[in-house]
């Protein structure tokens, strides 16, 4: 990790696209960007590890950040995988106390960063920011519960259905979209293995229901995938 110096125009840019400051005026989050400052992590650099003690948060600028923890056993399981413009670690803000999972960058990525204190300072001039904090903390749980449904509910076939329909949804429902991230991080991300993730992508495509074309896929039959998503066997 380096710390670097990029202008305070150039950070309330970036803020400005970031959720948790929606409706704040320009002045307000320029006060913001003061607050911060900007660090370059490199591919498989750590921006926490799980039970490190919480002492401020994280947005990344630019690039893309895996959230995870491990089993007892070593088996990662993804629990978010963050990137644009988004907030990261913010449990810190609320409690303190040490953070509940462990941030990887996956890419050389921007982040900036705010400690708890200064954060918290603001806060009080600006109460919106804590629930515009709260909303994104309650998107989170919302996606929380529906994996821990899909981990012990549902089969590979059944997760991977949901989230190629997750992707289309983001790319306004586009029928074609590229993956973000590699097979074997998507496999860890949906609790299964990379090869298990090649062969049910390769029966969705015998069943017409995908066309991969390297990292591209083409969603040919929403509605078989939609029934997969449902439950249905593959």
């Amino acid at each position: 990790m380096k710390r670097i110096t990029v202008s305070i125009e150039k950070r309330t840019e970036q803020l400005s696209a970031c959720s948790l400051f929606e409706e704040l005026p320009l002045d307000m989050i320029r006060e913001v960007a003061s607050l911060c400052s900007v660090r370059i992590y490199e591919a498989g650099e750590l921006l926490f590890r799980e039970g490190q003690i919480a002492d401020g948060f994280y947005i990344i600028g630019e690039g893309q950040v895996k959230i995870c923890r491990y089993g007892a056993d070593g088996r990662e399981q993804i629990l978010h995988i963050l990137s644009g413009v988004e907030p990261c670690g913010e449990v810190a803000v609320f409690e303190g106390g040490v953070y509940p999972a462990t941030a990887e960058s996956l890419v050389a990525s921007q982040i900036l960063y705010f400690r708890r204190s200064d954060f918290q300072m603001l806060a009080e001039k600006q109460p919106d920011l804590l629930f515009n904090m709260l909303a994104i903390l309650s998107r989170r749980l919302r996606r929380f519960v529906e994996m821990i449904d899909d981990l012990s509910l549902k089969e590979v076939s059944t997760r991977l259905a949901r989230h190629l329909l997750e992707l289309s949804e983001e790319s306004d429902n586009a029928d074609e979209f590229e993956l973000t991230t590699t097979k074997t991080l998507l496999a860890a991300r949906l609790g299964t293995v990379a090869e298990t993730l090649s062969r049910t992508l390769t029966r969705m495509q015998r069943r017409g229901i995908i066309l991969m074309k390297g990292r591209r896929i083409e969603l040919t039959n929403k509605s078989l995938l939609h029934d997969l998503a449902e439950g249905d066997k593959l």
